[in-house]
C-alpha cells in the first residue's frame, strides 16, 4: 500500500508540475506537493499511535530544514542531470520524517515535567516504588511497558497522591481542633 502511495502522490507531484505550472514554480510545486502527499499518507495510515513525538512548535520548526532541502533541490535542477528522475526520489524522505516527528515516540505533553522529576527522584521515592512493586495492586503496570515506563508514571502521579493524603490529614485534623 505504501509503494502505491508513494507512486501516486509522485504522479501527482509530476503531473502538478508538469501540466498545470510552468518554469521555476512547476520544479517547486512538483517536489513540495509530492513530498506533502505522502508524508500525509504516512502520518494518516500509521500504525502507531499518531501523535507528535515533539511539542507542536518544535515540530514545526523541524519539519521546516526538511522544507529547505526541498526547495533547494529545485534550485540545483540545472546543474543536476536527469533532475525528472530525482524529483520522483524525493518522496522517499518523507518515511524518515515521519518515524522522527510523527511517531508519539518522544515527549508527550507532560514529558518534560516527568523526565524532570525523575531526574530529581530519590532514594527515598525509590524505596516508596520498591514498596509499590512488592504490593499486590500495581495500578501503573500496563502491557508492553517496562519498569521505567511505570516508575515515571507512579512518579507523575505521586504529587496529587500526597495532595490527597495532605487534604485527608487536614479534613481529620479540623474536628479535633474545634473540640479544643
Amino acid at each position: 500500500m505504501k509503494i502505491l502511495a508513494y507512486a501516486v502522490s509522485s504522479l501527482i507531484g509530476f503531473a502538478v508540475g508538469h501540466y498545470l505550472l510552468y518554469g521555476a514554480p512547476a520544479a517547486f510545486a512538483s517536489v513540495l506537493v509530492s513530498y506533502h502527499l505522502y508524508l500525509m499518507f504516512l502520518v494518516l495510515s500509521a500504525q502507531h499511535h499518531k501523535a507528535l513525538s515533539l511539542p507542536v512548535g518544535q515540530t514545526f520548526f523541524t519539519h521546516l530544514p526538511f522544507v529547505v532541502v526541498l526547495v533547494g533541490l529545485p534550485y540545483m535542477r540545472e546543474q543536476i542531470p536527469y533532475f525528472g528522475l530525482l524529483s520522483w526520489l524525493i518522496p522517499g524522505l518523507a518515511p524518515f520524517e515521519t518515524q522522527w516527528l510523527f511517531s508519539g515516540q518522544g515527549q508527550s505533553q507532560d514529558g518534560f515535567a516527568v523526565n524532570n522529576a525523575l531526574a530529581k527522584a530519590s532514594s527515598e521515592d525509590h524505596q516508596e516504588f520498591v514498596q509499590y512493586l512488592r504490593g499486590p495492586r500495581r495500578r501503573f503496570k500496563k502491557p508492553g511497558a517496562t519498569v521505567d515506563d511505570e516508575f515515571r508514571a507512579w512518579l507523575a502521579h505521586r504529587p496529587r497522591r500526597r495532595a490527597a493524603a495532605t487534604k485527608r490529614a487536614d479534613a481529620s485534623s479540623s474536628p479535633s481542633q474545634q473540640m479544643n
